[in-house]
């Protein structure tokens, strides 16, 4: 006897299947980051090495479940080995000390190449298992769910798009609500949930039913189909390669944002093979509409990427017709493009299945050679476009490329055919004609424009001196009169005006000329390279670390700021992620400064959680100092206790600065492994050698720089009680106060800074009781500049 199912509850498990699978890769891509980073080629790997197991596995069940007898059966103990292999994978990564210490071996003794194998192996040593069975659910529910050759295309669309649902509710659940509320372990654990859930629900439902008579084979399945389906798995992977880059570059590039746009695909795969499941058994002629949707899903390519270009327009059209934010706005355009183009490719999978595999006929083995033949399309899809096509062709091209391929497939069933389809051609020509002209647009770029004082309309007069699409991030540089900016991906990295300059070069003499004989110092990013050029003024060797390589190509255009460090040989740029160089490399250093200049871009919540702050110390000497740049605005006055309490919960002697001389929008933490005490004819001294680039911020004496000091330790500890802390598990600052992202109002919070300033600040200090007194004058002075800023900030608001 086998096994069998009520077709409700099949298609509930099916969905939970899907869900977990989503929440697992998602999950991974997490974990993995913490351990290898998250450069392009990092996330790359573990990208690739899930995809081409979900192949692998796909490619072996179906093969292995011609021979099974009872593929439910099979099924139910597959979903087990899941939740089992992906809880040994879990403890490998998290609780297995070898694991990272083979890669720290790899990152400090291989080159390039060899650290990528690593990566490689690595990953495949974690992942594969369990991505190898999920990737084997779908055959084997083929198998056991498609027995009537007659329905054999609406049933494989059903369980195609129910798993693909599934999949959406992941995404959105992992990006919105589950690690949120539950961390990124309780997620994990969700997920594995769902796996036991499935494998419970077969176990306590299924009914014995007799043995299966199967269908003799009647026709060879249309391998020619494979290719097709290898190139729409390469379109699709493609597209949200590009979706997501050419997105980030208008300020959506959080983790809520990479959600929505994961889901506006995933719901657009399921909605087209809803699409599928209603028609298919009834045509007949499915070469025709396969052609069909290639040529519409070519046209619906082109009309996304002419709406990429009035992206900010519509959004601003929007909120003036709406209520909603622009931000929310953006997010649900993103959504909406995702989708369109999605629903059309989620029709040709389920639609290709159909015409390959003919009959119900060695399902299984069919299933699974058509997901091995579009997985590895997506592997591929994703490794090309975002390593070849986007940095040497650009994202305006690429898409026309993947445009053009789905108008290729289009021809070839067209040539194919046995009849003339002249409205297919006819349309097929219009299609390749209007957006092959797409080619000959005047600008070609995609990136956020400078808002002007409302925060809606453009800003004038600003030229783009430098655009390049890089592996990681799209850098722009702009100029205005004697003022130049860099922007990546839209956010403003820095620039040669006051404030910016404040930032970049506060950041490098504030915890150097704080730190004992300092020898070797890291900053976090080189941005216009100004933190560097101003820490190589102290004499140190500096060590930047950078993501993306055109911020590199990009430092000559700021050399009046950052005094040429690119080309200064005691410079060391390292081209990596900052978390993994910091906690892999065996250099240590006198002084470490974080600069991010949104928290909530990407991955930059990982660098402020408190196992960010620990790596950072144990790479630090006996006498180093920490520093991390913080915005003041952007952010609620909580999300600023959390931010200074993980700090502080890692170093226990942590001050805050703030600058004196004109309003800025950051504060600096400073961290050092004793309580600070600063003798004011030292630091005098010590500011000699870098008096030229201080008196370029009217920094012209050492109370000037004294009087920075905002809070004191006890301040500090007072400010931060009974703050949650921002942790790799719980990344709470990646969600909260969405309604604050990319808005600068420095007044609220520096107001209730202040508030917290409690301590004489003088202890602080020792010299002569001249030296004290007109540093006290200097207190009392800026304090009442701080508060002439937080009045002058509160009417820029009104």
């Amino acid at each position: 006897m086998i096994w069998t199912l009520s077709t409700r509850l099949l298609f509930t498990a099916i969905f939970i299947s899907g869900a977990s699978a989503l929440i697992y890769q998602l999950i991974w891509v997490r974990l993995l980051g913490l351990v290898f980073g998250v450069s392009s080629f990092a996330v790359a790997t573990v990208v690739a090495v899930f995809l081409l197991g979900l192949g692998l596995g796909s490619y072996f069940f179906g093969r292995w479940s011609e021979r099974a007898r009872d593929p439910l059966r099979i099924y139910m103990y597959v979903e087990l080995g899941i939740a089992a292999t992906s809880l040994i994978a879990y403890l490998v990564i998290e609780a297995l000390p070898i694991y990272r210490y083979l890669y720290e071996y790899a990152y400090n003794n291989l080159g390039f190449y060899g650290l990528s194998l690593a990566r490689l192996l690595l990953s495949t040593l974690v992942l594969l298992p369990p991505v190898f069975l999920i990737g084997g659910t779908m055959p084997l529910l083929a198998k056991f769910f498609l027995c009537d050759s007659a329905k054999l295309g609406s049933s494989f669309s059903k369980i195609y798009y129910l798993n693909t649902l599934g999949a959406c509710a992941g995404a959105l659940l992992t990006g919105f609500v589950l690690v949120r509320y539950f961390g990124v372990v309780g997620t994990f654990m969700i997920a594995v949930g769902g796996n036991l859930l499935v494998a419970l629900i077969i176990a306590l439902s299924k009914r014995d039913a007799g043995i299966a008579s199967p269908e003799s084979g009647e026709r060879s399945p249309y391998s020619y189909m494979l290719v097709f389906l290898f190139l729409t798995g390469f379109i699709s992977l493609g597209y949200e390669m590009l979706w997501v880059r050419i997105l980030s570059t208008y300020g959506l590039s959080t983790s809520q944002a990479f959600a929505l746009i994961l889901a506006g695909f995933l719901l657009g795969f399921s909605v087209g093979a809803w699409v599928v499941a209603r028609k298919v058994d009834q045509r007949k002629d499915l070469e025709t509409w396969f052609s069909a949707v290639s040529i519409v899903t070519a046209f619906s390519g082109a009309v996304v990427l002419l709406l990429f270009r009035q992206f900010e327009t519509l959004t601003v059209l929007l909120a003036d017709a709406t209520s909603m934010s622009q931000l929310t706005l953006g997010l649900g355009l993103a959504f909406t493009v995702s989708f369109i183009p999605a629903v059309f490719m989620g029709i040709l999978f389920p639609l290709g299945v159909r015409i390959y595999a003919q009959d119900i006929d060695r399902i299984g083995a069919k299933a699974g050679n058509t997901f091995f033949s579009n997985t590895l399309g997506c592997v591929l899809g994703s490794l090309l476009t975002g390593f070849v096509l986007i940095p040497f062709v650009g994202m305006w091209n690429t898409t026309l490329l993947l445009i053009n391929l789905s108008l290729l497939i289009a021809a070839a069933f067209l040539l194919r055919g046995v009849g003339r389809a002249r409205v297919q051609w006819a349309s097929l020509v219009v299609v390749a004609v209007v957006a092959n002209l797409l080619v000959f647009t005047d600008s070609k770029t995609f990136h956020a424009e400078l808002k002007g004082a409302d925060l809606r309309s453009a800003a004038a007069g600003f030229d783009v001196i430098y655009y390049e699409e890089g592996l990681s991030g799209t850098v722009t540089a702009v100029e205005r009169g004697d003022y130049r900016g860099l922007f990546v991906d839209g956010q403003n990295v820095s620039g040669t005006d006051l404030v910016l300059l404040a930032d970049s070069k506060m950041l490098a003499h504030v915890p150097l000329l704080l730190a004992e004989e300092p020898k070797v110092s890291l900053t976090v990013g080189y941005g216009t390279g100004t933190t560097s050029g101003s820490m190589l003024l102290h004499g140190v060797d500096v060590h930047a670390v950078e993501i993306e390589d055109k911020i590199i190509e990009a430092a000559p255009l700021f050399s009046k700021v950052n005094y040429a460090s690119y080309a200064d040989p005691r410079l060391s740029i390292v081209l990596d992620d900052a978390r993994n160089y910091i906690a892999t490399t065996d250099q240590e250093f006198s002084v470490i400064v974080t600069d991010v200049t949104n928290l909530k871009y990407k991955r930059n919540p990982y660098l402020y959680t408190r196992e960010y702050f620990e790596i950072m110390r144990e790479a630090l000497g006996a006498d180093g100092v920490a520093a991390a740049w913080l915005p003041v605005g952007g952010l609620s006055f909580e999300d600023l206790r959390i931010l200074i309490g993980t700090f502080d919960s890692v170093f226990l002697h942590t001050t805050a600065w703030y600058f004196t001389q004109f309003p800025t929008h950051f504060i600096i933490l400073v961290g050092t492994p004793e309580p600070t005490q600063v003798n004011l004819g030292e630091l005098r001294e010590r500011m000699a050698t870098v008096e030229g680039d201080l008196r370029s911020l009217s920094v012209d004496n050492v109370y000037e720089l004294a009087s920075m000091l905002l809070l004191g330790e006890s301040d500090v500890d007072a400010l931060v009680d009974g703050a949650p802390l921002h942790t790799d598990n719980r990344p709470i600052l990646e969600y909260s106060d969405m309604d604050l992202y990319n808005v600068m109002d420095v007044a609220p919070n520096l107001g209730r800074l202040m508030e917290f300033q409690q301590e004489d600040l003088l202890a602080y200090f020792a010299g002569s009781e001249r030296q004290l007194d007109e540093l006290a004058e200097h207190f009392d002075r800026y304090i009442a500049h701080y508060r002439d800023y937080v009045r002058l900030y509160e009417a820029q608001r009104r």
